[in-house]
């Protein structure tokens, strides 16, 4: 799967040409929505805002206008062209109490034409080459749209000093037909060889120019980069993105990104900052619409990030506010798994502790005592057959190291208890700095999964605001975290909402990896609230005083907020909003089929699932294992991959044909993106528990 920015556009060389001739639109000029007929998406929406149901149905009558009178046109000639008013005539046809409307429908529709214009920064720093060599330059476009409204889009996309714009509805013919070059080469005067024409049709810009005998250079075709498997969804089949104008912008985007690159970016092939333009804008900006949508119906006035993954997202959410202009006011929350358990302790210590705090990894014992603080001497640790603080132990999976580690937690109690209720008094201090026991709607923002923390912060807030009400509004919610909300502490799940996810627990999971990985913030993981000398500040489990964001992400980041704000640039009546299935689809294809560059650029990101700090965190997605450890231990790539954090970008950054060829044909995770190798697995798995039974 592709999904990168084109090559850069390699032009003709000039020398043997006198007259440079471009065409306008998906040329030198984009629209913002995906095709031209989604401008009146944008009309309907005005217009019944304006003038209610009366416009109801507006864009399919005014396309249905459109192809009816083009079509009696060109029964009778196909090279004769038709108007803006002729459309609208056949418009007031079908509809004559629209007729009222006739001057004020054309302005809208002209203007709103020239809102969703984009310049193409390659054609435009060509035609500027161009202008410095003193060529001839030349405008030609199929259009019904009136010659002074294209020669003000060019303009004010920056194309100033070409010497003729022909427009197919001022001559009366068209480029379709040929007989437009015709009139360029006799207006021209000049032998067509001398002409080179840049254009995207293959049957309008070039099979009829060459037929002409002018010279011809084909741009590709803007929609036919997108990639259309990131625009599909599953349960729905095909879905066409014309049902709203939100929609057509959104794709609309995506398709001129592929052509234009980044403004931002200089227009560098980065990877990283595709993925933030392609895949993590629209995912944050559908859940901000939508959060923003939910918070105006509830009359909730406060939304509350939670770090981590709040910190970028909190970003996105400022950056949209600022345009459209809510009441909302945005608050960043300290908050972490540790934060918010460990001052809520209950008896036996021991048992809530590792209900929470046990790593994935070995782990020296100095690791969990600093978590909680808990300062014990050596004498004191021998009594529980520990060594020293430096011991390595593993009490996930080593049930005598659990043991011990519990029984140490028990003996402590006291110690345990004190630091717990210490912590508890500066965290509800600084709950009630940030406001939150004050206010009784309350908003969560978090990328979700599982709910615990907002149930430890209920508890936390309950103690002193009895009646707050709670409003988690997270990415993704699974089913099993329905039994952490209540009537008072509500959850809503944007691109899925207590999903059982076919009851794939592996792969909800990779979602929710690849998303902490997306949302990565310049901040360690907060380990409590302190408070010294009468100021309340965060402690994090790793002191870093410079923190910073990996280039990486950063570039993703980047990109993802440069999506945002060219989808806040068209005017329109109301938000425009992301679907949950398109931003879900999106994500879910992005993790099935990365690109190369994709699963390298991630895959060696570092990442640590643990709730204790790494000392040297694993990379995301990159294969440790090599075919001389394979030959040694064969399961050894088997359990590797099982326990990756991204299996399909794990498996394009494997070096060896040998390995990716043995983990295609072996791993069930393959077979479950296919229907038919599905299906083959299934009888073959059902197959061999029968002859093993």
């Amino acid at each position: 799967m592709n999904c990168h920015l084109t090559p850069s556009i390699d032009f003709p060389s000039l020398k043997d040409y006198q007259v440079i001739s471009f065409d306008v639109f998906d040329t030198s000029v984009f629209r913002l929505v995906f095709e031209p007929r989604d401008v009146f998406l944008l009309m309907e929406e005005e217009l019944v805002k304006k003038y209610s149901h009366i416009f109801l149905g507006f864009a399919d009558l005014r396309f249905k206008a459109e192809l009816e009178t083009v079509s009696k046109v060109w029964k009778l000639d196909r090279s004769a062209e038709v108007t803006l008013d002729d459309i609208y005539q056949t418009l007031f046809f079908f509809n004559p109490t629209l007729k009222s409307f006739s001057q004020e429908l054309k302005e809208i529709e002209l203007r709103i034409e020239k809102s969703v214009i984009v310049p193409s920064h390659q054609v435009l720093n060509y035609f500027n080459q161009v202008r410095k060599l003193q060529k001839n330059i030349i405008f030609i476009s199929d259009t019904y749209l009136p010659q002074n409204h294209i020669a003000s889009i060019l303009k004010i996309s920056g194309y100033e000093g070409y010497s003729q714009l022909f427009v197919s509805c001022e001559i009366g013919t068209n480029k379709a037909s040929g007989k437009l070059f015709d009139q360029v080469i006799q207006e021209m005067n000049i032998d067509p060889k001398k002409i080179l024409h840049i254009g995207d049709n293959q049957y309008s810009d070039i099979k009829q120019a060459a037929s002409r005998g002018i010279s011809v250079y084909q741009l590709p075709y803007p929609a036919s980069l997108l990639n259309g498997s990131r625009y599909t969804k599953q349960k729905y089949k095909k879905y066409h993105f014309r049902e709203t104008a939100s929609e057509s912008l959104f794709r609309g985007l995506q398709k001129n990104y592929l052509m234009n690159g980044s403004q931002a970016n200089s227009g560098k092939n980065s990877s990283s900052y595709d993925i933030g333009y392609q895949i993590l804008g629209p995912l944050c900006y559908g859940f901000m619409s939508w959060i923003i949508q939910h918070s105006q119906e509830k009359e909730i006035k406060n939304l509350y990030f939670i770090a981590r993954d709040g910190w970028f997202l909190k970003k996105v959410f400022d950056e949209i506010n600022q345009v459209i202009k809510t009441d909302l006011v945005s608050h960043y929350l300290y908050a972490s798994r540790i934060a918010l358990f460990y001052p809520l302790i209950s008896k036996p210590v021991g048992d809530y502790l590792c209900s929470f705090l046990l790593a994935k990894k070995p782990k020296k014992l100095i690791n969990y005592l600093e978590t909680i603080g808990l300062e014990i001497s050596e004498k004191r640790l021998k009594e529980f057959g520990f060594t020293s603080h430096n011991d390595m132990i593993n009490p996930q999976f080593n049930q005598l190291d659990k043991n011990r580690l519990k029984a140490l937690f028990d003996a402590e109690t006291d110690q345990i208890e004190r630091l717990a209720q210490e912590e508890k008094a500066h965290y509800l201090e600084y709950l009630q700095q940030v406001g939150m026991l004050s206010f009784e709607k309350i908003g969560l923002v978090d990328s979700g999964w599982f709910g615990n923390g907002q149930r430890k912060l209920q508890q936390l807030i309950e103690l002193f605001n009895p009646n707050a009400n709670l409003f988690g509004f997270y990415l993704a919610l699974h089913a099993k975290a329905q039994k952490h909300f209540n009537e008072k502490s509500l959850g809503h799940g944007y691109l899925y909402h207590f999903d059982r996810y076919n009851n794939d627990m592996e792969s909800f999971l990779e979602i929710a990896r690849i998303i902490e990985v997306l949302l990565s913030a310049p901040a360690e993981s907060l380990r409590k609230i302190s408070k010294k000398n009468g100021v309340i500040y965060p402690v994090f489990i790793k002191e870093n005083k410079t923190p910073k964001l990996d280039e990486t992400v950063e570039e993703i980041h980047q990109g993802a907020l440069e999506f945002v704000r060219d989808f806040l640039k068209v005017p329109t009546q109301q938000m425009p909003t992301i679907s949950s299935y398109s931003a879900a689809n999106l994500l879910k294809q992005f993790i099935a089929s990365p690109t190369k560059e994709e699963a390298f650029n991630i895959g060696i990101l570092p990442y640590d699932i643990n709730v204790l700090a790494a000392e040297n965190d694993p990379k995301f997605a990159f294969p440790e294992i090599q075919l001389k450890d394979f030959i040694k231990n064969p399961l050894s790539l088997d359990k590797e991959f099982k326990t990756t954090f991204w299996r399909s970008a794990y498996y394009k950054n494997h070096q060896s044909a040998i390995l990716k060829l043995y983990l295609r044909y072996t791993q069930k995770y393959f077979f479950t993106q296919n229907t038919y190798l599905n299906k083959i697995h299934n009888i073959v798995y059902r197959a061999y528990q029968k002859i093993k039974r």
